[in-house]
């Protein structure tokens, strides 16, 4: 019984030392992509702040038809291009 025990044991420090090496190796990745994520995160709360505001879209639009309209007429064709593109995209998925 002693000698079991002994081997429980034995086996349970394994355990736990391969645990803390595999903790160590997470921790690792995960600081590794601390900065990336982060980036995201930014930039998802820029986007909703804009998307939040429609007058400053709507502003922002206008100041770009007004100084650069050949700018806002190759913008609004990229646009409508994206929007078809994603129309096209989302009727293939739902078949």
């Amino acid at each position: 019984m002693n000698r079991r025990l002994a081997e429980i044991e034995a086996k349970r420090a394994r355990l736990l030392e391969r645990a803390a090496r595999e903790r160590a190796d997470v921790a690792q990745t995960l600081q590794l992509w601390e900065q990336p994520l982060a980036f995201v995160d930014r930039c998802l709360e820029a986007v909703r702040f804009v998307i939040a505001r429609p007058p400053l879209i709507g502003a922002a639009t206008l100041l770009l038809v007004l100084l650069r309209p050949r700018s806002a007429i190759r913008w609004a064709q990229r646009a409508f291009a994206l929007w078809q593109g994603y129309r096209w995209l989302t009727k293939k998925i739902a078949v």
